[in-house]
């Protein structure tokens, strides 16, 4: 189904994304289980960001980028690290992993909606709007499964915080689309990192009081895990995929995410999953297929 794409590495980046960020719901949640939810976010972003600008630029060399560049990183980093992960991270408080992941999947559709208002020569088929729509009904099945089986913990609060989030990713991913650009997409990684991971530092000193956090081997091991694989590796594949690829079938990653979040929690934390959450992943998969084929 991807023959019509030439660049195969974006491919393989979208695969890394939808597999990576669907464990990352179950690492997010672990550590703001434990850890204040803006620091927790905030630290991982900056580190990944620090780590990633010091190898581009100390070992590869890259040059330092013009103000239109940095402007544009500037933008897109409170859409989409400031206000989609950072208002994602502090919904995750109050609500189950695979409820935040499958709320997510509301993000390929407003993407599409957005798309079809801003950009006058782009043209949705009607086999992807069936694929969005598919796709959003079958999340809606497992969904609505998870919150009848666990209705305390679906609050307004953390719904209200995870669609805010979402909302804010949908208009950074359009708006990285609109503003073509050439740019190491490794780069606009990098800062789009650094500066969404510094308004969320400076709002967690001011609310959380993170010095009074201490900090053990497990809370390492869980920034470890959520720096290197969610912020460095799946965060840089997901811009590359977003410069290569049509920005409906980057999104589809919204779709995948939630199964593998539901599938860990029943495999590490004992959640059940029954016919209708099935019934709900095969429609799911259905819709992803039509997406990625009709795009």
């Amino acid at each position: 189904m991807f023959k019509q794409y030439e660049n195969r590495r974006a491919i393989a980046a979208l695969i890394a994304v939808c597999i990576i960020w669907g464990t990352t719901y179950l690492i997010n949640k672990l550590g703001v289980s434990s850890m204040p939810p803006l620091f927790f976010t905030s630290i991982r972003q900056l580190t990944a960001a620090i780590l990633l600008l010091m190898y581009l630029f100390l070992i590869k060399k890259l040059a330092w980028p013009d103000r239109s560049f940095i402007k544009l990183q500037l933008v897109l980093a409170l859409l989409l690290i400031s206000g989609g992960n950072g208002l994602g991270i502090y919904g995750l408080q109050y609500i189950d992993s695979g409820i935040s992941a499958i709320l997510a999947t509301f993000s390929p559709i407003l993407i599409a909606f957005l798309l079809s208002i801003l950009q006058k020569d782009h043209h949705i088929s009607k086999w992807t709007w069936l694929g969005l729509g598919l796709g959003c009904f079958g999340i809606l099945i497992i969904c609505l499964q998870k919150i009848g089986m666990h209705p305390g913990k679906a609050s307004i609060v953390g719904i209200g915080f995870t669609m805010l989030s979402i909302i804010t990713w949908a208009f950074g991913s359009v708006y990285s689309k609109i503003k073509k650009h050439h740019y190491n997409p490794f780069l606009s990684a990098g800062f789009q990192m650094l500066f969404g991971g510094i308004p969320v530092l400076i709002i967690s000193l001011f609310t959380e009081k993170p010095w009074n956090f201490q900090i053990e081997t497990y809370h390492i091991l869980i920034w470890a895990y959520a720096i290197v694989l969610g912020s460095l590796v799946a965060y840089s594949c997901f811009i590359y995929s977003l410069n290569h690829l049509p920005v409906t079938l980057v999104s589809i990653h919204t779709y995948i995410n939630p199964i593998i979040a539901i599938l860990l929690g029943a495999l590490l934390l004992g959640e059940i999953i029954n016919f209708w959450i099935l019934i709900g992943a095969i429609v799911t998969l259905t819709g992803v297929y039509l997406v990625t084929k009709h795009s």
